[in-house]
């Protein structure tokens, strides 16, 4: 009884603070909404102040537009007027103005005539001035022309004149080539003459120990010559000499070479055995003997008048070890190696060098 009590005394309680609540909640609505009303009364007395005072403004608006209306109508009735009057003067005008344009075309009419003289006298004046234009071009152009033609003409000339000095110059060094062969093949024929003779009198000597080479020169061992380290002739050395030298000689000194044959030269070599100065001594004597034997009373194989021409052509020279004559293996050859040597020279052979070189490079 007491707990049952107890609950129904709360739920009073709730029930009046809600309602309470509910109360207050009311009361706040409704002074909301009054506040509300005020404020769109407060607002509705001032819009309504202003709409007032508008209209007045539109009245006095009014009154002024009504106003204008009337002025309006009173110029509008002194612009017709104005405009009659217009009218009238655009009347006089429009009259005289037709005479006006009947004159104005009659001076557009003459000023287009005009114009289109001016523009025939303009185009015509353009045409002159590029026909001017082009003649003075073509007067540069031609006179650039024989300039140039000038200077081609005179260009030509010096060619001409240098081609002419050219070929005539290519005559003369084919006029002179011509000569230099023809004098290169007499020589050259007129020493393959004389070594063919000279193979051919050594052969009729019949005798060993003894050659002629390419050169036309006759070599022949110093020991059939010498003895060893001596410069006295042996009597085997004379033989020989005296069997092969006439003969020699005769080929040389005939009518048909003895004009060509400048120089006889008698060469000793020895081997390289001792010093160079000793031998250049051995082998100058050598070569000393046999000219000595050649131009002596006892040697009877040429007259007295050849050894006066071989006394004018002869020459003697030693040569001691300075060329020697080697093996196949490249030792020296110490018995080829002694050897005298006669050979001849002819006048041009200088020349014939000469000329073989300068045909050698030609023919390059």
């Amino acid at each position: 009884m007491r707990g049952r009590s107890r609950n129904h005394g709360d739920s009073g309680t709730l029930w009046i603070s809600f309602s309470d609540l509910m109360s207050a909640l009311m009361l706040i609505f409704v002074l909301i909404l009054f506040y509300a009303v005020y404020q769109y009364y407060d607002m509705l007395e001032i819009k309504t102040a202003e709409l007032v005072r508008q209209s007045g403004i539109l009245d006095q608006q009014a009154q002024q537009l009504t106003l204008s209306q009337q002025e309006l109508e009173a110029k509008e009735s002194a612009l017709n007027e104005t405009q009659q009057a217009l009218e009238n003067k655009e009347a006089e005008l429009d009259a005289q103005s037709a005479k006006l344009t009947e004159t104005e075309q009659a001076q557009v009419l003459l000023q287009a005539q005009l114009l289109l003289q001016e523009d025939a006298l303009n185009s015509l004046q353009s045409r002159l001035d590029e026909q001017k234009a082009q003649l003075a071009a073509a007067q540069a152009e031609l006179e650039t022309a024989q300039a140039n033609l000038s200077e081609a003409q005179a260009a030509q000339q010096a060619q001409q004149a240098l081609l002419t000095a050219q070929q005539a110059q290519l005559e003369s060094q084919q006029e002179q080539m011509v000569a230099q062969q023809a004098q290169l093949d007499k020589l050259v024929g007129v020493k393959s003459a004389i070594i063919e003779e000279l193979v051919r009198a050594l052969a009729d000597s019949n005798i060993s120990g003894a050659s002629v080479d390419d050169s036309g020169a006759i070599v022949f061992s110093s020991e059939m010559m010498f003895d060893v380290n001596r410069s006295t002739l042996k009597d085997v050395g004379k033989d020989f000499l005296n069997s092969f030298i006439p003969g020699y000689l005769k080929v040389l000194m005939s009518d048909q070479y003895k004009q060509y044959v400048s120089q006889i030269i008698i060469e000793g070599h020895t081997d390289t055995d001792g010093t160079f100065l000793k031998n250049m001594q051995l082998s100058q004597e050598r070569a000393y003997a046999v000219l000595r034997y050649i131009l002596s009373r006892e040697f009877t194989g040429i007259s007295d008048d050849a050894k006066l021409r071989l006394q004018e052509i002869v020459t003697v020279n030693g040569r001691s070890y300075s060329d020697p004559i080697y093996k196949p293996n490249g030792a020296v050859d110490m018995a080829a190696s002694r050897r005298v040597v006669i050979k001849f020279r002819l006048n041009d052979e200088q020349m014939v060098n000469e000329m073989l070189s300068i045909l050698e490079n030609m023919n390059r």
